[in-house]
């Protein structure tokens, strides 16, 4: 058995099931969240800066823009809901020597991703741009569902509250430098570039300085069994706290994401700001505004978790917060009014960032499947952050309005809330 620096451990530092492993690298304490937060960087920079700015340079006009942002993002959903499973699966059943079964998803994978951005940022059609963001689904979700995997597999049980606080808060800070850096680039390109190589440099530190732990044989044989007998999917029956957290979470992440992925264009039409480049100005001081914020609550909130239990409780609430910031945004679109939207989102997401994984990590059906349902439970977190956008441009398309977006925002928080509830018997 070997830790995450391929050193010698005894039979007693790891154990099978939920509780993990007994002790951890104090080097993945550090690593482990920068490479979150750098896989975010790339999903807040693309996704809600830089795909924006490609298709309103191709595409004039408030409805057209929203419209067809909506279109390039529809196509990568369906995408990314196929590839999640499919890359968590693979890396289940990765047998090799050279880095580890995950982290040479993340060397590999990493490396695609980044020539696939480059490739993309000298794009200017949205035919071509629609394709190559649905491709660069596969990339992307493998090393984020690699990195999904460490949690539950390298980090104790008594220690996965505080560090899901600590990725949520990276995730946070990931995802600020990515809309800094594509917000404040005078060109795309460049966007492009600053991303790809902080993303690149970061995933392969992260893949040469730690390695996974082996998987016990008798787990192996158990998950080739259970999928012999056509267990493909996890049960509802025998797993209703996972698919009540897949479906809470899905309903959070979405109404997130059908306001969020659209700022830029929010604060442009809805605020009344009018130019992208002053749009996306501003938008960098909101989400510096939320970082900031939201890493506050994420690490009290890490902390209040290890400390309390009731990993649950956090969750539904943590939706909640962010409820009138949806209000505020859709009932005074002025800029004093995206400061309070921005100041309630982030304090409600980052409550819910803290908490979110660790709870996750809890009811997992079978660890030696973690990849697996991990992959299908990613779904939940990626599959709605390109179908958001999709919905809302095709709303804002039809009717030229954000009005039906904000109020989706707050009916699927309410939502997550509800949900939320149906997880029994965790603390």
């Amino acid at each position: 058995m070997t830790d995450e620096h391929g050193s010698s451990t005894s039979s007693t530092a790891v154990r099978s099931g939920d509780d993990g492993p007994a002790t951890m690298s104090p080097w993945l304490w550090l690593i482990y969240p920068i490479a979150n937060g750098a896989m975010f960087m790339v999903w807040g920079g693309v996704m809600q800066v830089l795909l924006g700015k490609q298709v309103a340079a191709i595409v004039p006009g408030a409805a057209a823009s929203a419209a067809a942002l909506g279109t390039v993002t529809s196509i990568a959903s369906i995408s990314s809901v196929i590839s999640q499973p499919v890359v968590g699966w693979l890396s289940d059943h990765t047998k090799v020597k050279f880095l580890g079964r995950r982290n040479v998803w993340i060397f590999g994978a990493g490396i695609v991703g980044v020539i696939g951005l480059m490739l993309q940022s000298q794009i200017h059609s949205t035919l071509l741009l629609t394709i190559s963001w649905a491709a660069m689904m596969w990339p992307l979700n493998s090393v984020q569902a690699a990195l999904t995997t460490v949690l539950p597999k390298r980090v104790p049980v008594k220690n996965r509250g505080f560090m899901s606080g600590l990725l949520g808060s990276t995730n946070m800070v990931g995802s600020f430098i990515g809309v800094a850096l594509a917000g404040l680039s005078p060109k795309v390109f460049n966007g492009y570039v600053f991303i790809c190589a902080i993303f690149l440099a970061i995933t392969q530190i992260f893949a040469w300085t730690t390695k996974d732990i082996s998987v016990p044989t008798a787990s192996v044989k158990t998950d080739k069994k259970a999928v012999k007998g056509g267990k493909l999917l996890p049960g509802f029956k025998e797993a209703r706290n996972y698919w009540w957290t897949f479906i809470a979470r899905f309903f959070m992440v979405f109404g997130y994401f059908v306001i969020m992925s659209f700022q830029l264009y929010i604060l442009r039409d809805h605020i009344g700001i009018g130019d992208i480049n002053k749009a996306s100005a501003f938008m960098v001081s909101l989400t510096g505004f939320s970082t900031v914020l939201g890493v506050i609550a994420s690490a009290l909130g890490g902390f209040i978790a290890d400390k309390v239990g009731h990993l649950a409780l956090f969750v539904g609430a943590s939706t909640l917060i962010m409820v009138p910031g949806g209000f505020v945004y859709w009932l005074v679109p002025s800029k004093t009014g995206a400061w309070i939207a921005t100041a309630f989102i982030g304090l409600g997401y980052g409550s819910y960032m803290a908490v979110d994984q660790a709870l996750t990590s809890r009811v997992l059906p079978n660890v030696a499947n973690a990849g697996r349902d991990l992959g299908i439970m990613n779904i939940a977190n990626a599959g709605p952050q390109v179908m958001a956008p999709a919905v809302t441009g095709a709303i804002v398309g039809a009717t030229g309005s954000y009005t039906w977006p904000f109020v989706l925002m707050i009916v699927f928080c309410i939502l997550a809330a509800i949900t939320i509830c149906f997880v029994k018997g965790l603390k």
